[in-house]
């Protein structure tokens, strides 16, 4: 019994100390608040579920945002599958294409940011979360994936590549949807006659 009091408390401390930050991972990989809380949820199930096999302290927070990758990973794969059979079963009349859609499919609803992560695939997204959300080193995170640390470096320029892109196009929209909207106001009346 004293053995499971101990794993309660250990699980309550990594609660505490790592909710916070494995939510913000999962939002921005999975760019919904709803499945965030959600692959947080089950991030820490199956932590309880394998508590006694945590032996090393210092590795827990690298443990639970490996639990949630993984999680994470099954997501995209049942969500694809859901959609294909979806696509199979379906009539393209009878059913919005909105419906079908990923959460990172629906861009419209998100924040520059979170577009531009939509952009990239999910094994570049992923790797470029670990070094810049969960603050990995390179070496940690080519380790932590099983890959070699030239794949990492690959990755995070492809990811500073397309981000740079998609914030850039995402500006430069902002800017011309403003340019037009300020070209079809009326012109500020002054009072005074024109003269010519």
């Amino acid at each position: 019994m004293a053995r499971s009091e101990a794993h309660r408390r250990t699980y309550e401390q990594w609660v505490r100390a790592f909710a916070p930050e494995l939510y913000r991972y999962a939002h921005r990989l999975a760019g919904d608040r709803q499945i965030a809380e959600d692959l947080t949820q089950e991030t820490f199930v199956e932590a309880w579920r394998s508590v006694e096999k945590q032996k090393h302290e210092g590795r827990a927070r690298a443990w639970l945002f490996q639990i949630l990758r993984f999680r994470y990973s099954h997501f995209l794969r049942d969500t694809r599958r859901h959609r294909q059979v979806q696509r199979l079963t379906d009539h393209a009349d009878e059913y919005p294409p909105a419906a079908t859609q990923l959460p990172l499919d629906r861009l419209a609803d998100q924040d520059e940011i979170q577009m531009a992560l939509g952009t990239l695939s999910p094994l570049v997204r992923d790797t470029f979360l670990m070094v810049f959300s969960e603050g990995l080193t390179c070496r940690q995170t080519a380790e932590s994936l099983d890959i070699p640390m030239g794949t990492v470096l690959s990755r995070l320029d492809t990811a500073r590549r397309a981000l740079r892109a998609a914030l850039t196009k995402a500006a430069s929209s902002a800017t011309k949807s403003t340019a037009v909207v300020s070209s079809n106001s009326p012109a500020p009346r002054h009072g005074g006659s024109v003269s010519s």
